[in-house]
């Protein structure tokens, strides 16, 4: 069995599917802002690679948190 699609509702929510993700980039780059600042990585003689990936997790946490905590 063939359904026609109306092309106007296609079109309609295509525009609405590029408005919503306008909407969401520019919530986005203007209310969770991340600070290069508050990464510390590891420094000097005793620096290696699972010190490195752990403090880039602990900091991915750490985001994440941030941005479904509640806002203030």
């Amino acid at each position: 069995m063939i359904v026609r699609n109306n092309r106007q509702v296609t079109r309609l929510f295509f525009i609405l599917v590029l408005a919503a993700a306008a909407f969401g980039w520019w919530y986005a780059s203007t209310h969770w802002q991340m600070q290069p600042d508050t990464i510390a990585l590891p420094t000097g003689q005793d620096f290696n690679w699972i010190d490195f990936i752990a403090t880039l997790g602990e900091e991915a946490i750490q985001l994440f948190l941030g941005l479904t905590g509640p806002t203030q």
